[in-house]
């Protein structure tokens, strides 16, 4: 077998690429019910507070509603203060 040989270019775009991905965060999705419970609330007065504009609306993925737990954790901050 011949030895592999690699430039300097390619081994700096591979060292970037892997710490990129590192630091990458994949945030949890917060459903509906979730975030409810969170607030001690009912669902059906999250979603009035939602029509209200007190909470923003709810990401999409196909059918499924979603907030990030980023989000949801710094609304339920402000509601205990």
């Amino acid at each position: 077998m011949g030895a592999l040989k690699i430039d300097n270019e390619a081994i700096n775009y591979l060292t970037n690429l892997v710490e990129k991905l590192v630091n990458q965060k994949e945030e949890r999705r917060v459903g509906r019910a979730e975030f409810a419970h969170m607030l001690n609330i009912e669902p059906e007065t999250l979603d009035a507070r939602i029509r209200e504009g007190r909470y923003s609306k709810p990401l999409k993925d196909g059918r499924k509603s979603y907030w990030l737990i980023s989000y949801v954790q710094s609304i339920v901050k402000q509601d205990e203060n």
